[in-house]
């Protein structure tokens, strides 16, 4: 039973207008009819759960893949969909921290690099690993731009 039908008959006292002569209609109470459609909330709820799990695995394949050669250790936060943005993140070799976030104003949009305590400047890989930050950002933002955001 689809939502938008379950909300329909909450509004009219638990009788759907288009299905009259239907029993079930005439006989849910609103009770059942919000229990219903609590469930059919949680099922969707349950489903973008899965669907953004699926993404930020894929995501952070996509992320160790442009790292391979320089053997990092990256620990991944969770990856947040909202409808108006997409805020996504890590810490790699436990010395730079990194946060990407995607909105619909691209003005909004950016990454932000973090150097942490033991941080070695002087260290070319560190310096080549913010550098992949940098470039990653535009391949992620062109992704979540496109696909979720517009």
């Amino acid at each position: 039973m689809e939502m938008r039908e379950l909300l329909n008959r909450v509004r009219n006292n638990g009788v759907n207008k288009k299905h009259i002569d239907d029993t079930e209609s005439k006989n849910l109470d609103v009770r059942e009819m919000l229990k219903r459609t609590k469930k059919a909330f949680l099922r969707e709820d349950e489903a973008i759960e899965k669907t953004i799990k699926i993404d930020q695995a894929n995501e952070e394949e996509k992320f160790r893949d442009y790292f391979r050669d320089l053997e990092v250790v990256v620990d991944f936060i969770e990856l947040e969909v909202y409808d108006n943005g997409i805020f996504w993140g890590g810490t790699i070799d436990g010395v730079i921290q990194f946060v990407y976030k995607v909105t619909s104003n691209e003005k909004e949009s950016g990454f932000d690099i973090y150097y942490l305590e033991d941080f070695d400047k002087n260290n070319e890989d560190n310096q080549e690993i913010a550098r992949r930050i940098e470039t990653y950002y535009d391949e992620f933002f062109k992704f979540w731009r496109d696909n979720i955001l517009n």
